[in-house]
């Protein structure tokens, strides 16, 4: 029977991302998929046949960790004010949220089952409280008068400040592997691993031409699209492949200012938009942030990692990746023109690395993919309208 589906997430494309495939089935298969997110999103998920409802792009006010929870309870208050205008239209059947955001809250306010989702790792709740956004707000004043505006104006319950970075459910998708999930064996049969999924994505490439990249070598750069101040670094990265025989494309991002980079010889692409997995299709070796949903499509594609982690899940993504011999990890302090060649040499000449991502990518396509995620939600969405029936 068609279902009416609210999917809430926060809009980054590390996370929205990696629910486009199950969006996609769920669509397909005649339910009405309503997905709350921004502009940015909106061609992509359309394409899908998601009805997309638009709210405003508080991603943008990002400026560091300090920031981080600030900004996604903003995103939360937001979007259960669309939530609280589409509930007077339409009856839902179930959530399914991001494990970051309003998800639990969105949930009780509608009093009807919901699904969680993880993009990334799961992560404890020890170590969620240590993180460095939940400890960057504590005692905060403007965080605690967010969350009281939230309760007293949906009359829902926030737990603490970290339920906005860690939303789990009785039900929990999570977008990898047992086989890479750190410490898998601490997560029951609540968590359905489901491994990533790579639909097409409908965005308009703004005028980049992915043609030029077919038969010669590349090196992709790319560092998420969320950190600021990355112009010193693909200087270093312009000093450092300036003789590189092929193509070297940086993703420079919306937020680089491209005044403040040096001039590249011919065969660098410098651009703020990047169509992420064709280019991955042409790459031969990817320098990269360590953010899950790039590492994954790496996976996917084959393409030896340098990773040079930053801040959230990216230093725990590094690790696991070096434990399973799957990348080179490089740190921030250490980087330089001479230490990112020898990166990329290491990982390119290195058969094992390739051997790692491998076996990696051999989980993921075990582990059941978006079918398996239907079925899951599917069965525990029926046992819930039964437990209640039967009240």
């Amino acid at each position: 029977m068609m279902a009416n589906i609210l999917m809430i997430n926060v809009p980054a494309e590390g996370h929205v991302n990696p629910t486009l495939g199950i969006a996609k089935a769920f669509a397909e298969r005649g339910d009405n998929v309503h997905y709350v997110t921004t502009e940015k999103f909106k061609e992509r998920l359309e394409a899908l046949g998601v009805h997309v409802h638009l709210q405003p792009d508080f991603m943008k006010q990002l400026k560091g960790v300090d920031s981080v929870l600030k900004i996604m309870i903003q995103i939360a208050k937001d979007t259960l004010s669309i939530v609280k205008e589409l509930a007077e239209q339409i009856e839902f059947d179930f959530v399914y949220y991001d494990t970051f955001g309003a998800g639990k809250l969105a949930r009780d306010y509608l009093g009807i089952p919901g699904i969680s989702s993880s993009s990334s790792f799961l992560f404890s709740e020890e170590f969620m409280k240590k993180h460095g956004p939940i400890k960057a707000a504590q005692g905060n004043p403007e965080v605690e008068r967010l969350i009281r505006e939230i309760e007293d104006q949906f009359g829902v319950v926030v737990d603490s400040p970290a339920q906005f970075m860690r939303n789990d459910g009785e039900l929990n998708i999570v977008y990898t592997s047992r086989y890479f999930q750190p410490d898998s064996g601490q997560y029951g049969d609540e968590y359905v691993f489901i491994g990533p999924s790579f639909p097409e994505r409908k965005d308009s490439r703004r005028g980049f031409q992915v043609e030029t990249l077919r038969g010669e070598r590349v090196l992709y750069i790319s560092m998420g699209t969320v950190l600021d101040n990355k112009e010193a670094f693909f200087n270093t990265c312009i000093d450092a492949f300036s003789d590189f025989q092929g193509k070297v494309v940086i993703a420079a991002g919306e937020r680089a200012d491209q005044s403040r980079l040096k001039e590249a010889p011919g065969h660098f692409i410098i651009s703020s938009y990047v169509p992420q997995l064709e280019v991955l299709q042409q790459a031969d070796v990817f320098i990269t942030h360590g953010g899950m949903n790039s590492v994954n499509e790496a996976i996917h594609y084959e393409v030896p990692l340098v990773v040079i982690p930053h801040d959230k899940d990216q230093p725990v993504v590094a690790a696991r990746l070096a434990e399973l011999g799957a990348g080179y990890t490089l740190s921030e302090d250490d980087v330089n023109a001479d230490t990112l060649k020898e990166a990329v040499n290491e990982a390119v000449e290195n058969a094992a690395y390739l051997q790692g991502i491998r076996k990696i990518k051999d989980s993921f396509q075990h582990s059941g993919g978006v079918r398996r995620a239907l079925e899951a939600v599917d069965r525990f969405v029926e046992e819930k309208k039964q437990s209640l029936g039967n009240r």
